[in-house]
């Protein structure tokens, strides 16, 4: 399974599941939890075929610090605020090979993998409509550390979560990513050699919000150690990156995954 298949479940992932249903979540002491699941997600940005992803993460926290884990990247929150979160952040980019449906694509030069790195800051507040309810806004900014695409993309995330009954917790966010230039020219641009390669004509992206999204979380609590999380996520393509031949020729401008996954929280 291609590495650029697994990264955009395990992000859609994180970007929903990184705690247990708080109902059970403890104000102090140390305490974290495993998660793994699966679902279905496009094989990489732009493209209109889909497969099945494993996911596996984990979190340890003491006192509102938490190291999380995932399968291909660190955050850390050093914020000793309550309602404020930041931190340093390193993640892995899934590159593309021709390991996919599209036939144009499958032609074109294999992108490596990216190694990036940044910070992120999460603000949110709680009991605001109604008990136990959550309003967050979170914004992450990665840098790429090598030479792969050279860029940086900024993520803007907000999220409101509640309790409609005890053991039920529902969420819904609204995101929104801007890449600059060398990302998106790296992703969706096609120089001259690949436009030989692949057939496609050639194409300049340059930078801007590449996506907008929306996204929904359901999940089921047993008791204290056991939940069950739920979510979808759809997300359309903006700008430069949605007028890439990638996208025209036999790609989507959107890009939609779900999954589930079992929790254990200690």
């Amino acid at each position: 399974m291609g590495f650029s298949k697994k990264m955009a479940f395990i992000t859609l992932m994180l970007t929903f599941a990184a705690v247990s249903v708080p109902a059970f979540a403890q104000e102090s002491g140390i305490g974290g939890n495993i998660m793994i699941g699966g679902g279905m997600a496009p094989e990489y940005e732009g493209s209109k075929d889909y497969k099945f992803i494993p996911m596996a993460m984990g979190k340890i926290e003491y006192d509102g610090y938490y190291l999380e884990a995932k399968e291909l990247g660190v955050r850390a929150n050093v914020s000793p605020l309550e309602g404020i979160e930041f931190g340093p952040t390193v993640s892995m980019h899934g590159g593309r090979d021709s390991d996919v449906e599209n036939e144009y694509v499958a032609k074109m030069r294999k992108i490596d993998d990216a190694a990036e790195a940044g910070v992120f800051a999460k603000i949110s507040t709680k009991d605001l409509f109604r008990d136990r309810d959550e309003l967050s806004l979170e914004v992450e900014y990665l840098a790429d550390t090598g030479d792969t695409h050279e860029g940086y993309t900024v993520s803007l995330e907000s999220e409101y979560q509640f309790f409609p009954v005890e053991k039920v917790i529902l969420g819904v966010s609204l995101s929104a990513v801007y890449a600059d230039e060398n990302y998106n020219q790296t992703y969706f641009g096609v120089d001259a050699d690949n436009a030989a390669r692949s057939g496609l004509r050639e194409y300049s992206a340059g930078g801007g919000f590449k996506n907008v999204g929306v996204g929904f979380k359901a999940g089921y609590s047993f008791n204290m150690n056991w939940s069950v999380m739920g979510i979808a996520k759809y997300e359309r393509l903006l700008g430069d990156a949605a007028d890439s031949p990638i996208i025209d020729k036999d790609g989507s401008e959107g890009q939609f995954m779900a999954g589930a996954g079992l929790m254990y929280r200690f």
